[in-house]
C-alpha cells in the first residue's frame, strides 16, 4: 500500500511522448511545484535538482538538493509503463521510493499515476517542518501533476523532445 497516492487523466497528452519527456531536463523545470528549480540530467535516467521553496504550512523556506533516479521497468500488462525512482545523494531526504505509471486511454489521453511508498526525512530536515511532512509532499505531487495537466491544455509535449 502506498503512503501517497495521486492519479490524474490528463487529456492531450500522448503516453509516449510524456514519457520521453520525463527524461527531459526542461520539462521538471517546467512542472516543478517550487518556487524555483534547477534541473539537469548527470545521467540518462538521474535527474539532478536544485530547489528553493517555502513550505507553506509552516512558512519556513527549503533549500535542498539531490539526485531523482528513474528506473524504466517498461509495460506492465494493462497497468500501462511503469517507472520506479528513488532519491540519492539529499542530506534532506534520506529515504524517498515510488513509482510512476502511465497508461494510455486513448491517443490523445493519459492516465497518469504517482505512488510514494517511502518516505523519511533527515532528523534536522524533520524538526525544521514537523509533521506537515508528508502533507506538504502530497500537496508537491498534486500541484505537478495540475502544472502537467495545465501544460497540455496548451502546449504541446513534443516540444520537450528536441
Amino acid at each position: 500500500m502506498s503512503k501517497i497516492s495521486k492519479v490524474l487523466e490528463i487529456e492531450n497528452c500522448n503516453k509516449d511522448i510524456l514519457i520521453k519527456a520525463i527524461y527531459n531536463s526542461e520539462f521538471w523545470i517546467t512542472i516543478k511545484p517550487t518556487k524555483k528549480m534547477e534541473a539537469e540530467f548527470i545521467a540518462p535516467n538521474v535527474l539532478f535538482t536544485k530547489v528553493l521553496d517555502e513550505i507553506n504550512v509552516v512558512k519556513v523556506p527549503i533549500e535542498m538538493e539531490g539526485e531523482l533516479v528513474l528506473i524504466d521497468k517498461g509495460e506492465d500488462g494493462d497497468k500501462g509503463r511503469l517507472i520506479e525512482f528513488n532519491v540519492r545523494n539529499n542530506k534532506d531526504v534520506r529515504e524517498l521510493e515510488g513509482r510512476i505509471r502511465v497508461k494510455s486511454l486513448s491517443n490523445t489521453k493519459s492516465k497518469l499515476g504517482v505512488f510514494i511508498e517511502n518516505f523519511k526525512l533527515s532528523s534536522d530536515f524533520l524538526n525544521l517542518i514537523g509533521g506537515a511532512a508528508e502533507l506538504t509532499l502530497q500537496m508537491k505531487i498534486t500541484d505537478m501533476l495540475r502544472n502537467i495537466e495545465k501544460y497540455c491544455k496548451s502546449n504541446d509535449l513534443n516540444l520537450f523532445l528536441k
